[in-house]
């Protein structure tokens, strides 16, 4: 997996970065299916390139590309990372992702591109006949196998596109989600449990700003306890109010599960401190 760093950010991790600052809040531990809405949505101009962290551990998981006259004429394509393949099958030495629709399952037993290879979504529009992502495509589904680098375990994903190569050229990026239990399938365009139900999280917000994870919530919350992706409990604070900050400042950046109780009930979300 390539590391996303300050010499390779440029376009691509400027738009990503602005989106992440945004979405990655919103993403919720619970159903361990960690779903992020790209809002407002990217959309990729030819020779835009969107690098996607599923973890956001800093490592590049996939590249949507809208290249500028690649051979001579347009294309969508998309770069898995080294552990990394697409939904897809091969065929006369090209790589072919699925455009898969919600509700389809994406699993070991779905069929893959080579590991680390790219991925033709459109290639010169409808060239080629096993291009699936041919014309006008809105709401399709890419779907995603990874393995992440923190725990060398691998998981499942997807990814929402509209695409319109040789239309009006350009490529659109939605939101994604990955199943954070390993060996898990998920089914494209689920996004898990965002605990709306939950009775003893009525009004809950959280936020991280100043090295600190600031919580709120209409009811009295006991604790919170922190895990990073090892699973190893890294902080803890007893609450007994309706909200609460707790102190980042000595942990390193990365991300991390933080399970705050109330009523008898417990609520996960997915951090990152950066």
């Amino acid at each position: 997996m390539k590391k996303i760093t300050s010499k390779n950010l440029s376009k691509r991790l400027a738009q990503y970065g602005a989106m992440s600052a945004a979405v990655m809040a919103g993403a919720d531990a619970n159903g361990q299916v960690v779903y992020t809405d790209v809002d407002p949505d990217v959309t990729l101009q030819v020779g835009d390139v969107f690098s996607l962290d599923f973890e956001v551990d800093t490592f590049e998981d996939l590249s949507i590309n809208n290249p500028d006259g690649l051979a001579g004429g347009n294309a969508a394509i998309v770069f898995p990372s080294s552990g990394g393949a697409l939904a897809g099958f091969t065929s006369g030495g090209y790589e072919y992702p699925l455009l898969m629709a919600s509700g389809d399952v994406i699993d070991a037993a779905t069929g893959y591109t080579t590991t680390g290879v790219r991925g033709d979504l459109n290639y010169y529009g409808c060239a080629y006949s096993n291009s699936q992502w041919c014309g006008d495509v809105t709401d399709g589904y890419l779907g995603v196998r990874f393995i992440s680098l923190t725990t060398g375990t691998t998981h499942y994903g997807w990814v929402r596109l509209d695409t319109d190569v040789n239309g009006d050229n350009l490529m659109t990026v939605k939101d994604f989600a990955f199943e954070a239990t390993p060996d898990t399938a998920i089914s494209a365009g689920d996004q898990g449990s965002l605990g709306v139900t939950d009775s003893a999280f009525g009004a809950f917000e959280f936020h991280t700003s100043d090295n600190a994870l600031h919580l709120s919530s209409a009811t009295m919350m006991d604790q919170v306890v922190l895990h990073n992706v090892l699973g190893q409990e890294v902080a803890r604070q007893q609450i007994n109010a309706t909200s609460a900050t707790l102190a980042m400042d000595r942990l390193s950046a990365g991300v991390y599960i933080a399970t705050i109780s109330a009523e008898g009930q417990t609520k996960a979300i997915k951090i990152s401190k950066r």
